[in-house]
């Protein structure tokens, strides 16, 4: 695997987006991939999606490598399930011409060529490029928020939800930092990552690292 952080940086502990309520799970997970037998695990899955997340997503193929580079015992799961109906959202956004303009714009701001980037670490500089990050939290604010007020107010509630979520992932973070842990690493998608950089900013027992100062 490229080689995309600086020697330098040695977080000692790795947040991922699992689940926090099955950190057995993780652990399981994490302890069969150091012994080379994680396959024994992903082939019980008889879902392809599901498999495909587990063989694929960012948590074994980054959390799980940095963490074994790192000789880490375990890893530290952040993520909370909360229903969001996203295409209760986007039905009504389709339904109005007015709305359905605007969102098309929207997604054309936020849309992007990171992925065509040469190497793993252009794509994640400019997947976390600041106006990037803000461009997707825009979307909740400009957007999602106003949306069915007339219906219970879906959106704002939706925006809210969107919030509480990123909120116990945050407290997740705050309540599993070991005493004497100076260095962390959060592994988490664009949409946590816009959010998570507004509470860290704020936050004053963080000092956030941007990753242009990681990166080599």
């Amino acid at each position: 695997m490229e080689k995309i952080y600086s020697s330098d940086y040695k977080p000692e502990q790795i947040f991922v987006e699992s689940n926090f309520n099955e950190k057995k799970q993780l652990d399981a997970n994490y302890k069969s991939y150091l012994k080379n037998q994680y396959n024994a695990f992903t082939d019980t899955i008889k879902s392809e999606r599901m498999r495909r997340f587990f063989k694929e997503g960012e948590t074994v193929q980054l959390g799980f490598r940095l963490a074994k580079k790192l000789k880490h015992q375990e890893l530290y799961p952040i993520d909370t399930l909360i229903e969001m109906r996203f295409d209760i959202l986007m039905k009504e956004a389709n339904s109005n011409p007015t709305l359905k303009k605007e969102l098309e714009e929207i997604k054309l701001s936020m849309s992007d060529k990171c992925l065509e980037e040469k190497n793993l670490s252009q794509i994640f500089l400019c997947m976390n490029e600041k106006s990037k990050l803000d461009n997707n939290i825009g979307f909740y604010f400009s957007f999602a928020n106003k949306i069915m007020i007339g219906k219970d107010y879906f959106g704002a509630r939706l925006v809210t939800d969107w919030y509480k979520r990123n909120l116990i992932m945050y407290a997740n973070i705050q309540n599993q930092i070991k005493p004497g842990t100076k260095t962390i690493f959060i592994l988490v998608g664009t949409g946590h990552a816009s959010i998570f950089r507004t509470f860290f900013e704020v936050d004053k027992k963080f000092e956030l690292v941007d990753l242009t100062k990681i990166f080599n």
